[in-house]
């Protein structure tokens, strides 16, 4: 491996961002800037890391301890979720006031309304997802994912800053009828490869810092359907933040998922759902964008 040359701020500007790419038969983190076809390695003290929760933990959470090492291809087609395996995904409900109107409410929920999704439920960010075919009621929800950079309990608001590492788009795609089998939406959320998540984590500090201000769009098949600010959020990242680390540890490489804004599929007369040959975009202001195919899964 050569001498990689050590980062400097004008690498964390136009759109450059981590990224978990195939490389040499298995998965690598590198950094990538949106669209490009060429990546470098992402090293700390010269270690190649396979995934995010690692190479954070190493670089305690700051981009300046990442370094840029050799050239490799990254054509999208080689994007993974740029985190794969997170301790926890923990998902936000009823955050945005419009959303909250849509689905019949006056008022968004007293607290964050959590529910949790795991590893497994992960899909890259130009993949084909396969929409199972136990449900004709699958819907899109474009979203905000933080991505925690330090370890971190009982965090107050004002110091969640701290513990950020950076921002990623997700596409937290829901199984509507399973969502409502029960009181808890684990059943219609947490689908084996249904979240599709990427393409890069841009930092924090490029974006904002713990109150980022981006516009977040989405579009089914070429037309807008969710359109707002993450400064919408009805309970903010530092909130969000705080009331997670009292309840457990958050860790580096977790995800949270802040909620989607109005124009899901499900409240609209007639109904939008996601069919085989769907293709949503999510695309967010700074980060960029995860485009999926929607195809029907074979089983058997």
């Amino acid at each position: 491996m050569t001498t990689p040359t050590p980062a400097s701020p004008a690498d964390w500007t136009d759109g450059l961002g981590l990224a978990r790419v195939l490389h040499g038969g298995g998965p690598v983190v590198a950094l990538r800037r949106d669209g490009a076809t060429k990546a470098r390695l992402a090293l700390v003290e010269g270690q190649v890391f396979e995934d995010l929760p690692p190479l954070l933990e190493a670089a305690q959470g700051d981009p300046a301890a990442i370094e840029a090492g050799p050239v490799i291809d990254a054509p999208d087609h080689r994007l993974l979720s740029p985190v794969g395996r997170p301790g926890k995904v923990i998902c936000i409900g009823q955050n945005y006031l419009a959303h909250v109107h849509e689905g019949g409410r006056d008022t968004g929920p007293g607290h964050p309304d959590l529910f949790p999704k795991w590893h497994t439920s992960l899909a890259a960010p130009f993949a084909d997802v396969a929409l199972p075919p136990e449900s004709d009621q699958i819907d899109y929800e474009s979203e905000l994912a933080v991505v925690i950079g330090a370890r971190a309990r009982r965090i107050a608001a004002e110091d969640a800053v701290s513990v950020i590492f950076g921002y990623t788009a997700a596409n937290d795609v829901s199984v509507r009828d399973f969502q409502f089998h029960t009181t808890q939406r684990v059943a219609g959320k947490a689908w084996d490869g249904l979240t599709p998540v990427g393409p890069v984590v841009v930092p924090a500090t490029r974006l904002g810092g713990a109150r980022p201000d981006l516009a977040i769009k989405g579009t089914l098949d070429g037309e807008v359907l969710q359109d707002d600010r993450t400064s919408s959020l009805l309970f903010g990242v530092p909130e969000l933040v705080a009331y997670i680390t009292t309840v457990m540890t958050l860790e580096p490489g977790d995800l949270i998922l802040t909620g989607t804004p109005s124009g899901v599929g499900f409240v609209r007369e007639p109904k939008v759902l996601l069919r085989d040959g769907s293709e949503f975009e999510v695309r967010i202001e700074g980060i960029g964008a995860l485009r999926n195919r929607f195809v029907a899964e074979k089983v058997g």
